[in-house]
């Protein structure tokens, strides 16, 4: 096994963390080894599909390889054949990858958020064919958050181990998308066939995504050159004016512009700092992202009791994205005003719960 794997992991070198109490722990945390080894040989594995389903069962595209899931099994994670050509491309078809960045800690935020998605998927079963949905990390250096982050890989394949240090704004999101680029590269970048993704995503873990809107939204965006979100500043008599960017809650690249950043120097060179803003810097000083999708009111954060502002209001019916839930309060009032919980069967008796407050 590669020495450099175990130090992605924290679990060599000078004042490693490991003792002998966690070797028997390490034997469940070799699976997770295998599933990051894509990092030193990228172009070799496929990260397994968040969703559940196949062509036929969950809506699908054509052309994958997804074994059926379990009926009422929403965390059954499937693997395409790894070497399954991607769907052919279509006006109504689109491919995203949303990458939520995060912390290896943060156990309970990813089991709910894979509660929400996998349930979006099953009422809209065209979502699954559609997005994939990843946890993001930098290397895991406690020998304790290796393991249980290995028990999360093995039992629902959506992680990713980024080579990085842990960091907000000091290159991980540079390091999500170049690597994603390596990650699907097709056989010639000119050829939309041998695309995995048409967009990539990158999101906050107090972000909620309403899929089947993002997806419908995209539908119509084009497919190359486009930079989608939030676009910030949205109000230039209140904030100092500098060039625009798309706001971190969740922003979106177009293929082309993930592997333009992969290749980049100036995105290389220039990785410390706000990531978001950097990001709208790098395509605003190279001239890219031509086609630019600002979804304001769509796109918001989570207003409480602060006053509205062109980033902060109540909630919308049509809304692709609420910011800023940074507690189960503001999930739980953000969920019942979206209905999240309208497939639960109201006439069973195993189920003593309170009616949600009706959505206005």
């Amino acid at each position: 096994m590669s020495s450099s794997l175990y130090k992605q992991l924290g679990l060599s070198g000078a004042g490693s963390p490991l003792t002998g109490r966690h070797l028997a722990l390490l034997i469940l945390g070799a699976g997770f080894l295998a599933l990051t080894v894509f990092v030193v040989h990228p172009n070799e594995f496929r990260i397994q599909s968040f969703f559940a389903g196949s062509s036929s069962s969950c809506g699908g595209h054509p052309g994958t390889d997804a074994p059926a899931a379990a009926v009422g099994s929403p965390h059954v994670a499937t693997t395409a054949a790894a070497r399954a050509p991607p769907p052919a491309p279509d006006d109504d078809y689109v491919r995203v990858l949303i990458g939520i960045q995060t912390l290896p800690s943060k156990r309970a935020r990813r089991h709910l958020l894979r509660d929400v998605y996998s349930l979006q998927a099953q009422e809209h079963p065209s979502v699954a064919g559609s997005v994939d949905v990843r946890f993001v990390f930098c290397n895991v250096t406690s020998a304790d958050d290796a393991v249980l982050v290995a028990l999360e890989a093995i039992r629902y394949g959506d992680i990713i181990v980024l080579d990085c240090a842990e960091n907000m704004d000091n290159g991980k999101t540079y390091t999500f998308f170049s690597t994603v680029a390596r990650l699907f590269n097709g056989s010639s970048s000119s050829n939309t066939a041998s695309r995995r993704y048409d967009y990539v995503m990158k999101a906050d873990d107090d972000t909620y995504l309403r899929l089947p809107a993002l997806v419908a939204s995209l539908r119509g965006a084009a497919r190359e050159d486009a930079y989608y979100g939030l676009q910030m500043p949205c109000d230039t008599e209140s904030f100092y004016p500098f060039p625009p960017f798309m706001s971190g809650m969740g922003y979106a690249l177009s293929w082309d512009l993930v592997q333009w950043v992969a290749s980049s120097d100036l995105a290389r060179r220039e990785q410390d700092g706000p990531e978001d803003m950097w990001t709208g810097r790098w395509l605003n000083l190279a001239g890219k992202a031509k086609n630019r999708y600002d979804n304001a009111p769509r796109m918001y954060n989570y207003k409480g009791a602060s006053p509205d502002s062109c980033f902060r209001h109540g909630f919308v019916p049509d809304t692709i994205a609420v910011h800023m839930l940074k507690d189960d309060a503001r999930w739980a009032e953000t969920l019942a005003y979206f209905n999240a919980t309208a497939g639960l069967p109201r006439s069973s008796a195993l189920y003593h719960l309170p009616l949600p407050a009706a959505s206005p």
